[in-house]
């Protein structure tokens, strides 16, 4: 059983939502965050002292919410694992987040000042027919990228024991500078095969401006054992 089917078999159902503009988070990839606000400071606090778990969805599009209402969300969504909060000199925090797992997330009614979701796990179709040989090929075409981005990223961190397809494929996505709503698309589709396809097709396509690759986030697996 994995520390994430460990996690599962525990939890209670509901987490914390922190909805964000322009970010899409997958599972099994690590994202370091920055909490300011005075609603998500509190949210932190909480999640440290109960489960550790919060689930972050896309915010929909701007426009697309109701006068006086919160703003709405995508209800597909990861939901992470704080493994680390570290506090900073003027009293905010920076967070490192694991994803863990791809949910459907509907909101409920909260007592906090933050919102709270009904969480759901969505089932994926993780095998991928010739998985190895299909990343090395991605692999090799985001090292093409990363190369005309001048960017010092280290691929081997991809090679190493336990670090899966899953892993890597998410990983590489949640680095390109592809937008958010297409990120989500591939969030949401239920097949592994087909979301690396996608990423494959992606890569060999080119990039054509380079200066769309200015603004480079490589993200690294934090630990293979989320796997």
């Amino acid at each position: 059983m994995t520390s994430v089917d460990k996690l599962l078999e525990t939890f209670s159902g509901t987490t914390p939502i922190m909805p964000l503009p322009d970010f899409v988070f997958f599972p099994h990839t690590v994202q370091p965050l920055h909490f300011f606000e005075p609603r998500y400071l509190d949210m932190l606090q909480d999640c440290l002292a109960d489960e550790h778990l919060v689930t972050i969805p896309l915010l929909k599009e701007k426009g697309a919410e109701k006068t006086g209402q919160p703003p709405p969300f995508h209800e597909i969504a990861t939901m992470g694992y704080i493994n680390r909060a570290e506090r900073l000199n003027d009293d905010t925090y920076q967070v490192l987040i694991t994803g863990l797992v791809k949910v459907q997330v509907v909101e409920v009614d909260s007592t906090k000042a933050y919102r709270r979701g009904a969480i759901t796990p969505v089932p994926e179709f993780s095998h991928v027919t010739d998985g190895q040989k299909k990343l090395q090929g991605t692999l090799r075409l985001f090292k093409t990228v990363l190369e005309k981005a001048h960017s010092g990223f280290n691929l081997e961190i991809f090679t190493e024991e336990g670090v899966s397809v899953e892993m890597t494929t998410h990983s590489i996505i949640s680095a390109l500078p592809i937008e958010p709503a297409q990120k989500q698309k591939m969030l949401e589709l239920q097949s592994l095969e087909l979301r690396l396809e996608i990423l494959f097709n992606f890569l060999q396509s080119g990039l054509h401006s380079i200066r769309a690759l200015e603004r480079f986030n490589p993200l690294m697996p934090t630990n293979p054992l989320w796997n």
